[in-house]
């Protein structure tokens, strides 16, 4: 039995869900889906330049998930192009993040709060005071979306009780 897919971390929602080739009837073309997570596997390396591990981070992917995920999308991609296929993006095991998401943290220390962008890693130490010894406010992890064939919320499960 396949082991289960875990969420994969994507920045937002495109902005288009739909290419075609110019001058041919939708009723004409076949289609090519490129899911949420191929999508964003390929603008942050094909786009941004980052490294496949510097990116496989940011998704919270293994570096070998990452390569598997983009070589499945620029196929799908390459495909269309020569093919003169329309491209839809849908579906995935994803958490859409906002660019304007923010973790808040707590330090157990000396009390104060301060927040951090997400998918810049779990801060080392309290920004004010240096101590190690601080957690997520709040606690909750966010919801993942499985999107296809109708949206199902699930709840992610964290390894450390809710907390990174």
């Amino acid at each position: 039995m396949p082991r289960p897919l875990t969420c994969r971390r994507i920045s937002g929602a495109p902005g288009c869900v739909y290419y075609k080739p110019a001058g041919i009837p939708m009723m004409r073309l076949k289609e090519v889906v490129v899911s949420l997570d191929e999508y964003e596997a390929m603008r942050l390396v094909d786009l941004e330049g980052l490294y496949q591990e510097d990116a496989a981070k940011r998704m919270k992917v293994s570096r070998q998930t990452l390569g598997r995920i983009v070589e499945s999308a620029r196929r799908k991609v390459a495909g269309a192009f020569v093919k003169g296929m329309a491209i839809k993006l849908e579906g995935g095991h994803v958490e859409v993040l906002e660019a304007d998401s923010v973790r808040t943290f707590v330090c157990r220390a000396c009390k104060r709060t301060w927040t951090a962008p997400w998918g810049t890693g779990r801060p080392d130490k309290c920004p004010h005071c240096g101590s190690g010894d601080f957690r997520r406010e709040g606690g909750e992890r966010g919801l993942c979306q499985r999107v296809r064939g109708g949206r199902e919320l699930c709840r992610r499960r964290s390894r450390n009780g809710g907390q990174s």
